[in-house]
């Protein structure tokens, strides 16, 4: 009985370092497309230079466009921050699933071993008496 309990809790066990992993995969991947973006952003901001044939009104136009352009690098540099702290917490939450999976294994496995260590207590001797039946 306690070794049925214990498979139990090694498949919950399973299934909750499956999800970590799952999660702590998504944000990961998260992180890398903002990473991304941001480089993009910057990319194209810097790529922006004004032509020597521009006058007052195109400066004005393009100093907004790259203005906003850094905007969207700054936003995506704090995006970065909370998901690179939200990757850092789903990686710890793994840790503590692949660990607690480990310890139910390891319980799983010493109960396997001491009921096959476990010998059958002797059973009393039946007398039978085939001659009176």
């Amino acid at each position: 009985m306690a070794l049925q309990r214990l498979r139990r809790l090694e498949r919950v066990r399973e299934v909750a370092k499956q999800t970590a992993a799952m999660q702590a995969a998504q944000a990961e991947g998260t992180l890398g497309q903002l990473t991304r973006l941001r480089d993009r952003t910057r990319a194209m901001a810097a790529s922006y230079s004004p032509a020597p044939q521009m006058e007052g009104g195109d400066l004005r136009r393009m100093q907004a466009f790259v203005e906003g352009i850094g905007r969207l690098s700054g936003q995506t540099e704090q995006d970065i921050g909370v998901a690179r702290s939200r990757a850092d917490a789903l990686r710890g939450d793994l840790a503590v699933a692949e660990r607690r999976l480990t310890m139910a294994s390891e319980r799983a496995a010493a109960c396997r071993k001491a009921l096959l260590q476990e010998k059958p207590a002797d059973a009393p001797a039946r007398r039978r008496n085939w001659h009176d039946t």
